[in-house]
């Protein structure tokens, strides 16, 4: 896990906390219905703005490719946080966009993601 010293303002921390909220909903939605790769399913957008409650479209295996980095994040095209210091966006499909937290941010996601704290424990 990297670790930086950089301090996140309240905001960045704020966007985190929201982040992991909606990353924990997709989690639990998709355990529950123990989907297959192959199926289109509906996910949460994982932006950081407490208000978005858009609903992304995806394959299930293709929530697993983003899921494979702590720092990444399923977000609604649009949605990346400005200014750009806090993600960039990493890949564009069709209907969703991908973004990735660096520096201290990305270190906090980390902290935060329930697969690395299962991987750890394992």
């Amino acid at each position: 896990m990297t670790s930086y010293s950089e301090p996140l303002s309240l905001r960045e921390r704020r966007f985190a906390a929201n982040q992991t909220i909606f990353r924990r909903a997709n989690e639990r939605f998709q355990r529950r219905l123990g989907a297959a790769g192959s199926e289109l399913l509906p996910y949460v957008c994982e932006c950081g703005h407490e208000d978005c409650n858009d609903l992304v479209s995806l394959l299930s295996n293709e929530y697993e490719l983003i899921r494979v980095h702590a720092s990444r994040f399923l977000i609604a095209v649009g949605h990346e946080l400005l200014p750009h210091d806090l993600e960039q966006v990493v890949a564009t499909h069709a209907g969703y966009q991908v973004v990735e937290k660096g520096g201290a941010a990305g270190a906090l996601a980390e902290r935060l993601d329930p697969r690395v704290a299962k991987r750890q424990v394992s």
